[in-house]
C-alpha cells in the first residue's frame, strides 16, 4: 500500500462573493501521476495555489507530506511549473541552470541535466529569449525538475509547445514516472490525458465531477456523434436523436442508440464512406459547454 503524500478534504476557496472552488476532497498517493481536466474558469489553477500553500482555503483542509501546505519544510519538496514562464531571458541557459543548481543541497548533476533536455551546445550557449517558444517551456521544466522535487505540479505543462518538444516532455515525465515521483498536472489536451494518467480528476464549475480513471472515464455511458448526407433526414427522424443540426448538404446529431441508426442507415444504402461516427463523453460535453457560456459572454 502506498502512502498519502497529498490529502485534500472539504476545500472551498471563495474570493469576496464567488465561489471558485466547493466541497472538494480527494487523496494523491506516493507515484501518482493525475491529471486535473477542465474548462478555463473551472478553479484548476486555484486548486493547485492551494495545495501549493500561496492560498488559504476559505474552508476545509490540505496537507502535503503529512504537513500544512503552508509549511515551508514542503518547498524544497514540491516543484510547481506555472502556466506562464517564468525563466530569466536575459541570462544564457547554461548561466541559468548553473543559477538554479546553486539553490538546492542535492542538485542533478550537468549530465543528468543534459540528457533530460537534450539541447546542444549551440543552445546552452544562447541567451533564453532567443530560444523557440517550445524549448523555453522544455528548459522551464528541466529547472523545476533540478533540486529534485518529490512533488511536481504542473500548471498546462505542454502549452505553446511544438510536436517534438511535447514528445520530449512526455518521455520526461515518463522517466519520473518510473522513478516514483508524484505528478499533478493540468491539460486541455484529451488524447494525452488518456494516454499519461494514472487518475483523472474532472473539475467544472469549482465542483470536482469525477475521481477516475482513463479506463473508466472510456467505459462511461457515452453518445454517438453522427454526420452523414442532408438526403437521409428522413430516415433519422423521429428516432432516439438529440442536438440535431442541418446545414446545406450535411446533418449531424448525438444518439445513444447507434446500432439502430446504423441499421436504418444500412437498410436505406447509404454508403459507408458518407458516414462520419464520432464518440461523445463527458469530458466533451463539458468543454463544450464552457465554449457556449463563453460565447455568450462575448
Amino acid at each position: 500500500m502506498t502512502n498519502t503524500v497529498m490529502s485534500v478534504s472539504n476545500l472551498s476557496k471563495q474570493f469576496k462573493t464567488k465561489k471558485v472552488l466547493q466541497d472538494i476532497s480527494f487523496e494523491v498517493r506516493e507515484g501518482d501521476c493525475l491529471a486535473l481536466i477542465g474548462p478555463n474558469g473551472s478553479g484548476k489553477t486555484t486548486l493547485f495555489n492551494c495545495l501549493l500553500g500561496d492560498y488559504v482555503p476559505t474552508g476545509g483542509k490540505v496537507t502535503v507530506l503529512g504537513q500544512s501546505a503552508q509549511a515551508l519544510q514542503l518547498k524544497s519538496k514540491v516543484g510547481i511549473l506555472f502556466q506562464e514562464n517564468q525563466t530569466e531571458q536575459k541570462l544564457k541557459v547554461s548561466e541559468l541552470l548553473d543559477f538554479q543548481k546553486t539553490i538546492y543541497s542535492n542538485p542533478l548533476s550537468n549530465q543528468e541535466i543534459d540528457d533530460l533536455l537534450q539541447f546542444t551546445a549551440q543552445q546552452k550557449n544562447q541567451f533564453a529569449e532567443k530560444l523557440s517558444g517550445g524549448q523555453r517551456r522544455l528548459l522551464t521544466f528541466v529547472q523545476v525538475l533540478v533540486g529534485q522535487p518529490d512533488i511536481l505540479i504542473l500548471d498546462e505543462p505542454t502549452a505553446g509547445m511544438d510536436t517534438s518538444t511535447r514528445k520530449r516532455f512526455w518521455e520526461i515525465v515518463a522517466e519520473l514516472k518510473r522513478a516514483g515521483k508524484t505528478i499533478i498536472y493540468s491539460s486541455h489536451y484529451i488524447e494525452e490525458v488518456e494516454h499519461t494518467a494514472d487518475r483523472i480528476l474532472v473539475l467544472h464549475e469549482g465542483k470536482l465531477l469525477r475521481d477516475t480513471t482513463p479506463y473508466l472515464l472510456r467505459a462511461e455511458d457515452k453518445e454517438k456523434v453522427f454526420t452523414l448526407p442532408v438526403d437521409y433526414l428522413s430516415v433519422i427522424k423521429g428516432q432516439a436523436i438529440s442536438d440535431l443540426n442541418v446545414k446545406t448538404d450535411t446533418i449531424s446529431f448525438t444518439t445513444k442508440q447507434p446500432q439502430l441508426i446504423w441499421d436504418l442507415l444500412a437498410k436505406a444504402k447509404c454508403p459507408i464512406e458518407d458516414i462520419e461516427m464520432t464518440n461523445r463523453t463527458l469530458l466533451n460535453t463539458i468543454f463544450d459547454m464552457a465554449k457556449e457560456r463563453d460565447h455568450e459572454n462575448i
